[in-house]
C-alpha cells in the first residue's frame, strides 16, 4: 500500500482536489494492448494512469459521472478489479502500517 501511495503521479501535479482521486485495484495484471480499450472511456476532464496492478484515477466532475467505473474497467481490461477513492486508500494504508 505505501508503493501504491508514493506512486500516484496526480500528487505530483498543481491544483489537483484529492477528493477526486481514486485508485482502480487489479486482480492481475491487464494483458498487453487492453489499456487502450480505457481511452476510449477517459471523456471529458477525467484521466488515469495505469500501473502493474492499479489504475490511478482523477475524475474532477466527480466518479458518480464517470465512464471509468469499476465495471467499466474490468469489462475493458477483462480482470476483476475494486475501486477505492483516495481518503479510503490512505486510510487502509494506515490498518495494515499498524499489524
Amino acid at each position: 500500500m505505501r508503493n501504491v501511495i508514493a506512486k500516484n503521479p496526480f500528487l505530483k501535479e498543481m491544483g489537483i482536489d484529492y477528493s477526486k482521486l481514486h485508485v482502480t485495484f487489479l486482480s492481475e495484471t491487464a494483458q498487453k494492448g487492453s489499456m487502450e480499450k480505457l481511452e476510449t472511456l477517459a471523456t471529458g476532464l477525467d484521466r488515469f494512469y495505469p500501473a502493474s496492478h492499479e489504475i490511478y484515477l482523477y475524475c474532477p466532475s466527480g466518479y458518480g459521472r464517470t465512464k471509468l467505473s469499476n465495471n467499466a474497467i474490468e469489462k475493458a481490461l477483462s480482470v476483476k478489479a475494486t475501486t477505492r477513492n483516495w481518503k479510503t486508500t490512505n486510510t487502509l494504508f494506515e490498518m495494515v502500517s499498524k499489524l
